[in-house]
């Protein structure tokens, strides 16, 4: 059941504004989710391998800071009455290896991660035997095809936090996602969207429009858009956390080098100068699935 308490400013599908941060139901959960992935990367070294190339400190990114917290919030409250003593099972579909799906099992959920990666198999598979999650699970399902691996139906939520504009034909992963989900299920999707016409990368207009038109096709609205107004929406210019921090110094040094010199030499677009210069916006849509 969707909670519909429309004055919560998790309540709504959209674009995510900076005042959001602001607020005392942002603020909680986030003090909440930053104690939990402290105790997650306190371990660490009893999982982490170092080929994984992803950020260790996802939490405190661009914007992470608002998708967990949004994403938490409605897989707290918005799974509905589920048969006694049942886990509901959700599906993180994109997981990479982060402290959230530890956090989402501490509220008895079943979560199950899926990823190509299979670093973040050997990685989260030590994981769950190191980071305590009771009363609910963390397992992890290998993605080795288009095909997600989940029975028809056997997800009652599934969420996909800025994944989808990275893959080129996400229309696929969509409809997957529906198909894996019990009707009435809830589908929680997040995505970097691009507000720049000049610039080709993440979620452009088109992009966006094809996203739109495949999620209609399977899903329904669980909360309408809500107008934020320009001057308030969470970028990358004006997050707390800017976008390319957690590169580092010798990264980032390098991707500047990359972008500005070296595909010139190789007769590339350099595109924007540095990723710090991307101005990009985060969607967030809560969605059921179709009866």
């Amino acid at each position: 059941m969707i909670n519909h308490n429309v004055d919560n400013i998790f309540n709504r599908s959209g674009l995510g504004a900076l005042s959001d941060l602001n607020t005392p139901e942002y603020q909680s959960i986030f003090a909440q989710l930053e104690k939990e992935q402290e105790a997650f990367l306190d371990k660490e070294t009893e999982f982490r391998s170092a080929e994984y190339k992803w950020p260790h400190d996802p939490l405190h990114q661009w914007s992470r800071a608002w998708e967990y917290p949004y994403i938490y919030y409605h897989l707290a409250n918005n799974l509905g009455v589920l048969p006694q003593n049942s886990r509901p099972v959700v599906a993180d579909v994109g997981s990479g290896v982060t402290f959230f799906p530890f956090s989402l099992a501490k509220l008895g959920h079943q979560v199950a991660c899926t990823d190509i990666d299979p670093i973040c198999e050997k990685d989260l598979s030590s994981a769950i035997k190191s980071v305590s999650h009771a009363p609910g699970r963390v397992e992890f399902r290998m993605l080795n095809n288009s095909k997600l691996p989940f029975e028809d139906g056997e997800c009652d939520a599934v969420y996909c936090i800025s994944v989808l504009e990275h893959i080129p034909d996400f229309e696929n992963t969509v409809t997957e996602m529906a198909r894996i989900l019990k009707p009435g299920g809830l589908c929680l999707i997040t995505c970097d969207i691009n507000l720049r016409s000049s610039d080709d990368r993440q979620l452009t207009f088109q992009q966006y429009m094809r996203l739109i038109a495949v999620i209609d096709a399977s899903f329904v609205r669980g909360y309408p858009d809500r107008t934020i107004h320009p001057v308030d929406v969470l970028t990358t210019i004006n997050s707390p956390y800017p976008l390319g921090r957690h590169l580092g110094v010798v990264k980032m040094g390098y991707h500047l080098l990359k972008q500005k010199i070296l595909k010139p030499l190789m007769g590339r677009n350099p595109g924007m100068v540095s990723n710090a210069q991307q101005y990009l916006g985060v969607l967030g849509l809560i969605l059921k699935k179709s009866k």
